[in-house]
């Protein structure tokens, strides 16, 4: 999902910080045995007799931000991932599909081509088929285009590509990853951490 087609509201864009903020700083806490000596508010300060780990009230707001993130991660994700993978995925498999229809009606005249459904027709070990529908520039007796459906039959590997070429754009092109899921893998640091100290 590009930035034309949705801005992200202040709201979640707030929650995403904190979490994000959250998680890095008990991983450095946790890392660092980071304590607390002295307190400073309003002027005013305290010293602290025997220093306090930061790490429990650490995990309890990280698990807090986590909360919040995920409430607004559903609220925003208004279009769900398998959705606009679909969409993608028909975007490279139509463009294919034309350069094939092409080569199919080499030397004659076509008007347009275009993909009616979201996606292949059927998966076999074969490959895939893909219906595509072809407006020639031949008229039919009240002067109209005539519409040909053909079939389109990508190899096995031709659909792999379309498929890999759907996720690394949904990873690394578009902000599907980065934007969304990303946070939730950075909130995952401190447990990681957590789990190898205790291997």
């Amino acid at each position: 999902m590009s930035e034309s087609e949705s801005v992200d509201s202040p709201a979640f864009v707030r929650q995403r910080r904190n979490l994000i903020v959250a998680s890095l700083v008990l991983a450095i806490a946790m890392q660092t045995n980071l304590t607390i000596n002295k307190l400073s508010f309003l002027g005013l300060e305290g010293s602290i007799s025997a220093p306090v780990s930061t790490v429990p009230y650490l995990w309890a707001l990280c698990a807090y931000f986590l909360w919040r993130y995920w409430i607004a991660f559903v609220a925003s994700h208004r279009v769900s991932t398998v959705d606009r993978y679909k969409l993608v995925k028909k975007k490279f498999l139509e463009t294919l599909a034309v350069a094939k229809v092409g080569e199919t009606f080499s030397g004659r005249r076509v008007a347009r081509t275009w993909m009616p459904h979201e996606g292949e027709e059927g998966t076999t070990r074969e490959g895939a088929t893909v219906l595509m529908v072809v407006d020639t520039a031949e008229q039919d007796g009240a002067g109209g285009r005539i519409q040909r459906n053909t079939e389109v039959v990508l190899s096995p590997w031709e659909f792999r590509w379309v498929r890999t070429r759907t996720i690394v754009h949904l990873i690394a092109t578009a902000d599907e990853f980065s934007e969304y899921y990303l946070p939730f893998a950075i909130a995952a640091l401190p447990l990681v951490i957590a789990l190898v100290r205790c291997l």
